[in-house]
């Protein structure tokens, strides 16, 4: 979304659908894994 955007005209599916776009995407500084990845990663080692 842009800068300054007015969320209240957002919708739930346009929300859901931004969060899993950035969630998904590889990020360099997670050596290439995505930010749910790497999540789960840490998450594995708990149990």
């Amino acid at each position: 979304f842009p800068k300054g955007h007015d969320f209240a005209i957002v919708t739930d599916e346009e929300l859901a659908r931004a969060v899993r776009l950035i969630n998904n995407r590889p990020r360099k500084c997670l050596n290439w894994k995505s930010a749910y990845e790497a999540f789960m990663d840490e998450l594995s080692h708990l149990a």
